[in-house]
């Protein structure tokens, strides 16, 4: 659909997200109708469903892929349970493989629902809520903090950004309508930068701040004095806020420890939703780890990805080069047990870093011979992946 859509469009998603139809919400969707491919079943000339998809880049471990962002599933619902997202994410899907889209990542309302789709959880999130007065008081450091307009502050956020570590794990490459669309469009949020003594920006902040609460809606530092500055930063707002709130990406660790009062209130919640899309692209391109030269031999079950269905022949070279392809003709010597068999929601876990295979093979998602997933494991990208945006 075009955006000559827009109105059943937004009508249709104001009604199944209980959203206010006001004008500035109106001109916040058309923003992302018109970056993006946005699908409808209609019904007698009526939109009863629709699925928003959008174009962006990820950062994975040295390499880029191409990841299509799914939001606004949504259905009127007297029509829901009739086979319009069904329709609608089997076209999708047929359409990303065809133009060799490698990943897609959603945000679900039902983690099961969306399974039967492909998708399978990949992401985790954890939070803080920290009393004022628990805040870690910081000494302050060489440099200096200002606050800063969000024209000013969006070209240094979008910089440290790309260097962080931690967005090299499957984040999203951030072009510029999209920083605006996720901060700039929102006048409740406010910027800080830390530059360090020779003037260069170290460190960014994006808030909100009232009275009950001063939320971080992120954050980014290359430097210890940048974080430490920042810290400090934000422990300054404890006379005109009652407790903050941080929620970022999980990598496996928490920073409770450096309080002086650990017991805060935290979660480890499930976030986004991944699935590869397309195998042989995501496979052909991945960043495997040097090592010896071996041959995997694949078996893969995807109901709505028929073209990753199959038995497929990976071999990884000493360097870490990959080379695959599916067996059209398959031995009849070939046993299960010579081969590593999965679905695709368990291979997307697997290859993007989430669960290792022996993890994944003792409780029984992952199936085949024992040597070859330990074999793997050694091969694959290390580090839970990490995605601090939502569609």
């Amino acid at each position: 659909m075009s955006e000559e859509k827009i109105d059943g469009m937004f009508d249709l998603a104001a009604y199944a997200f209980n959203a206010a139809r006001t004008e500035e919400r109106k001109e916040r969707f058309k923003s992302i109708v018109r970056h993006s491919l946005n699908y409808g079943y209609f019904s007698e000339d009526v939109l009863t469903s629709q699925v928003i998809c959008t174009p962006f880049k990820v950062a994975f471990h040295g390499i880029s892929y191409q990841m299509a962002g799914i939001g606004c599933v949504s259905s009127y619902p007297e029509y829901r349970g009739q086979g319009g997202i069904s329709t609608i994410m089997k076209q999708m899907l047929t359409k990303l493989a065809s133009t060799k889209v490698e990943l897609a990542y959603l945000a679900p309302f039902s983690y099961p629902f969306y399974r039967k789709y492909g998708f399978e959880q990949v992401f985790e999130q954890i939070s803080y809520t920290v009393k004022a007065q628990d805040w870690p008081n910081v000494k302050a450091m060489s440099g200096k903090i200002k606050r800063v307009t969000y024209e000013e502050a969006k070209s240094v956020c979008q910089h440290i950004y790309s260097d962080l570590p931690n967005n090299q794990r499957g984040a999203v490459i951030r072009d510029a309508w999209w920083f605006n669309y996720t901060f700039g469009l929102d006048d409740k949020n406010q910027f800080a930068l830390y530059e360090d003594e020779l003037g260069n920006p170290q460190g960014y902040l994006i808030y909100q701040s009232s009275a009950e609460r001063f939320v971080i809606k992120e954050w980014g530092y290359l430097t210890k004095s940048a974080f430490q500055s920042l810290v400090r930063f934000i422990g300054s707002h404890n006379g005109s806020s009652r407790e903050f709130h941080l929620e970022i990406g999980f990598d496996g660790t928490n920073l409770s420890y450096l309080m002086s009062s650990p017991l805060v209130e935290m979660n480890i919640t499930p976030f986004m939703m991944g699935r590869i899309v397309d195998l042989e692209g995501f496979l052909g391109k991945y960043p495997f780890a040097k090592g010896n030269e071996e041959t995997y031999i694949l078996k893969v079950e995807d109901e709505y990805g028929q073209w990753n269905e199959g038995i497929w022949k990976l071999c990884v070279t000493k360097s870490g080069q990959s080379f695959i392809r599916k067996l059209e003709q398959i031995p009849e010597s070939l046993r299960e047990d010579e081969m590593i068999v999965s679905t695709i929601q368990i291979l997307t876990q697997l290859f993007m870093g989430y669960r290792t295979g022996s993890e994944l093979r003792f409780y029984g998602k992952l199936g085949g011979n024992e040597d070859l997933i330990q074999s793997l494991d050694q091969r694959l990208v290390k580090g839970k992946p990490i995605l601090s945006d939502y569609f």
